[in-house]
C-alpha cells in the first residue's frame, strides 16, 4: 500500500476546495446570469460588469472547477451583494469536508 505524500494530499483538497467553490458559484449565480435588477444577461455582460474575462466564466462552470483567484470571489460576492464570509459559511455547510481541510 502506498502512501500519499502530504504535498500531493494537500493538492487534492486544494483542488476539491476550488471545484467546490466554483460549483456553487456556477450554479447560484452563473445559471443564468442576471444584472442587478434580475434581468438574465450574456455571460459576456456579467463577465464585463466583474471586469473579468468571460473565459474564466466558462472556466469556473466546467464541473472539475478552476484555480480561482481570491479576487475573483471577491468581484463575484460585491456583485451579487453578498458577504465573501457568508459564501464560505454556506459553502462550510453545504460541503461539510471544507471544514476539515
Amino acid at each position: 500500500m502506498s502512501k500519499e505524500s502530504p504535498g500531493y494530499t494537500r493538492e487534492k483538497q486544494l483542488k476539491l476546495a476550488n471545484k467546490l467553490i466554483c460549483n456553487f458559484i456556477a450554479e447560484k449565480f452563473l445559471s443564468p446570469p442576471k444584472d442587478e435588477t434580475g434581468k438574465v444577461i450574456s455571460q459576456n455582460e456579467y463577465a464585463l460588469v466583474l471586469g473579468i474575462s468571460s473565459s474564466v466564466l466558462t472556466k469556473m462552470k466546467k464541473d472539475e472547477g478552476y484555480d480561482i483567484p481570491f479576487s475573483t470571489i471577491y468581484l463575484i460576492c460585491q456583485k451579487e451583494n453578498i458577504l465573501v464570509s457568508d459564501l464560505l459559511t454556506i459553502l462550510e455547510k453545504n460541503h461539510p469536508v471544507l471544514k476539515t481541510m
